[in-house]
């Protein structure tokens, strides 16, 4: 039992160092790229590209209640929004906020995949942003019609709410998708 206990800790150890270097590694590739180029006068340049300086420097895209916004090969299309004090699941189960002074918003969305591979979405791939705050999803386990880790194939789109818990006063805000869970593609719904 300790020789199965030994080998199962060493070999965690191993994984975790070969992570470690695989990191180091692709963070040696995120270096700009320079490039020379040859001229008919025999002279050359240099050209620096600098991609992740080009990346942040890109505004998401941007839609409104209603509009289908493609990030990727998924569009995304809020449907309406409400908020609510109490979010009833089947005829004995409800949820209600935990803070003081807040609400559920309450976001159905419509997310179609429109590539070529079976796509997985979660409320964690939305978030609720008012000026520079961020504002994350509530989950809600067991509760029906709310996105928890679904698979979407190719061609097909699939009908959801998001919930958030938020101040009661809040208004005019904008919901961010994004199209996994590293948020490499992302796009901006006003909600007004």
């Amino acid at each position: 039992m300790k020789k199965v206990f030994k080998l199962g800790c060493l070999g965690f150890v191993g994984l975790l160092l070969l992570v470690i270097v695989v990191s180091v590694i692709s963070s040696n590739n995120d270096k700009p790229a320079t490039t020379t180029e040859n001229t008919e006068s025999g002279t050359s340049t240099e050209a620096v590209s600098s991609p992740a300086k080009e990346e942040v420097e890109e505004k998401p895209q941007l839609a409104k209640i209603g509009e289908e916004l493609q990030v990727g090969d998924v569009v995304f299309k809020v449907n309406k929004i409400k908020t609510t004090k109490e979010i009833k699941n089947g005829e004995y189960f409800s949820f209600s906020p935990d803070s003081e002074g807040s609400v559920y918003l309450v976001v159905n969305v419509t997310v179609s995949n429109k590539g070529k591979e079976t796509i997985s979405t979660d409320s964690s791939f939305f978030k609720l942003l008012k000026d520079d705050i961020e504002y994350s999803p509530t989950t809600l386990l067991g509760a029906e019609g709310f996105f928890l880790y679904d698979g979407i194939n190719p061609g097909l789109a699939q009908t959801g709410n998001v919930a958030f818990e938020i101040p009661e006063t809040l208004k005019d805000y904008t919901l961010n998708v994004q199209t996994g869970f590293w948020g490499t593609e992302q796009g901006q719904i006003t909600l007004k």
